[in-house]
């Protein structure tokens, strides 16, 4: 009788361990899930928040822009605008561009880079044409299209 008791105690573990392990491994899957789903709450919260700083900032430099004497003053500093009735002077440099103020506004675009890479940018761009697309028939109005005339029947 013993041994019997002892094979049943050990199916009772052996089944115990089963249902355990199964348990285990439903419940490793989903805390997996729900960390992942974690991480990317965290993330959206994250992204959240620099967009609303973004929005603050864009709302500051709207509110900055309804003031007229902040447009007056960027009109100057970057147009080189002045009232009526005042006088307007330019410093110009010796290289013959202006000194001060916007000079993104007041001058053209200078080209970056040393002079062989822009050179050799050219080429690049050169070899690399741009297909043109062909001119598609344009097709007649129907009310501009001539009617035929009638050819003399002899």
């Amino acid at each position: 009788m013993r041994g019997g008791r002892a094979l049943g105690v050990t199916w009772r573990l052996i089944i115990l361990g089963v249902v355990v392990a199964a348990i285990a491994v439903t419940l490793a899957q989903s805390l997996r899930v729900y960390f992942a789903q974690r991480q990317e709450i965290a993330q959206y919260r994250s992204e959240i928040q620099d967009k609303r700083d973004d929005i603050a900032e864009l709302e500051d430099q709207i509110a900055r822009w309804k003031d007229p004497d902040f447009v007056r003053a960027e009109a100057r500093s970057r147009l080189g605008w002045v009232m009526p009735g005042e006088v307007g002077y330019r410093v110009i440099g010796a290289d013959g561009e202006p000194i001060g103020g916007d000079s993104a506004v007041l001058a053209p675009d200078e080209p970056t880079g040393l002079w062989w890479e822009r050179v050799w940018g050219s080429v690049v761009v050169a070899d690399q044409p741009v297909e043109e697309e062909a001119p598609a028939t344009p097709v007649p109005d129907p009310s501009t299209v001539p009617s035929p005339t009638p050819s003399p029947t002899s």
